[in-house]
């Protein structure tokens, strides 16, 4: 994908996930960071917990410059949500 249109595509994405009531992060991993680290990992820290969850890692990445997009939507037919 040309970098001309991931600007479109992340903005159609946040668009969406807007109107299904749920948020969008942003962020780049760049070549370096992926070889040193090996892994991208995304956690959950709770503020009166000294740990965190881990909910998925990536691995096995080719080291190069990534754009991240953290989505969140909510689930809206489980107990916790209504």
């Amino acid at each position: 994908m040309a970098d001309i249109e991931k600007p479109l595509l992340f903005e159609l994405v946040e668009t969406q996930v807007a109107q299904m009531g749920g948020s969008v992060k942003r962020g780049i991993v760049t070549k370096d960071e992926l070889e040193e680290a090996k892994e991208i990992r995304v956690s959950i820290r709770l503020p009166r917990h000294i740990g965190s969850t881990e909910l998925f890692t990536l691995r096995n990445i080719a080291p190069d410059d990534y754009h991240l997009l953290l989505i969140a939507i909510p689930r809206r037919n489980n107990k916790s949500n209504p």
